[in-house]
């Protein structure tokens, strides 16, 4: 049996109106047809509301006989039994029939209520999920603010630091000068490097250094007898100013003979140069260590 045969008869048997060969089709059809099954339940509850949108309660002979009277003549001494029997069921037909009427304008009420109020909360849901919206993205802004200001905070303290480590270089008397000068790859940049053998700390401070590309930064060389030793990296900062504090390791003793800058790939282990030279001594000058 296909939906469609069954479908009219929904109605009538969730109100009952079928008689058994009709009701055992269409429950035989609900059995199977879940989507049906949900039509019959959907059409039960309205039935049931229906029940509840009138109150039960047995009528007065006066009020009786007043609605009998609307619906055709009726005078209880002169009818006889049979007829006044398919008179009450005609009226009980009526009064079914208001019931009905009564119930589903009730019913109506009732749904277009539900229906605002769902509007309503839709509509507070809606407004607080916009709010949660802005809450999270005013969270994630300052959760953003405080990483930047925290990153920020880490590099004023080590920039603190490294200007009072080259306050204290500066003061030292016996400071040994190197001055490097930029290549074809960045003819304007100039760095100063400075050893201070009291200290046993080196300082180098570059300006007009062209930013770099991504994963890129600048690699600090020096050469010491026989040995070239990476000695440090940095990055320009956004006025193409840089500074550097050097410490050589202890397995590389001796003089300077060079030092130069080049531009290395971040994160990657290495011994020996790989890039290109962007900063040499110039004029060639040596410092001691």
């Amino acid at each position: 049996m296909k939906c469609e045969d069954v479908h009219e008869d929904i109605e009538a048997y969730a109100l009952g109106a079928l008689d058994q060969t009709q009701r055992q089709r269409v429950e035989s059809h609900l059995r199977h047809c879940s989507d049906c099954y949900q039509s019959y339940r959907s059409a039960r509850v309205t039935v049931d509301h229906l029940a509840l949108a009138v109150p039960l309660y047995r009528a007065s002979p006066r009020l009786k006989e007043r609605i009998m009277g609307g619906i055709g003549s009726f005078h209880g001494t002169r009818i006889g039994p049979a007829f006044l029997r398919t008179k009450w069921a005609a009226s009980a037909a009526a009064l079914v029939l208001m019931a009905f009427a009564i119930g589903g304008l009730t019913w109506a009420v009732m749904l277009s209520s539900e229906v605002r109020q769902l509007q309503h909360d839709n509509s507070q849901l809606i407004e607080l999920t916009q709010l949660d919206a802005e809450q999270r993205t005013a969270l994630l802004r300052l959760q953003s603010d405080l990483s930047a200001a925290r990153i920020e905070q880490r590099e004023m303290v080590i920039t603190i630091e490294e200007q009072a480590s080259l306050l204290v270089i500066a003061f030292d008397p016996e400071l040994i000068p190197t001055d490097l000068q930029g290549t074809s790859l960045a003819p304007q940049s100039q760095c100063s490097y400075v050893w201070s053998s009291k200290q046993s700390v080196g300082a180098l401070t570059c300006k007009g250094l062209p930013t770099t590309s991504f994963n890129v930064n600048y690699e600090l060389w020096a050469t010491k007898g026989d040995k070239t030793v990476p000695v440090g990296s940095f990055l320009p900062r956004a006025d193409g100013s840089a500074q550097l504090l050097v410490r050589f390791p202890a397995d590389a003793p001796g003089p300077i003979s060079d030092l130069f800058v080049t531009l290395e790939q971040q994160n990657a282990s290495r011994s020996q140069p790989t890039g290109q030279v962007v900063l040499e001594p110039s004029p060639v000058q040596q410092a001691a260590r």
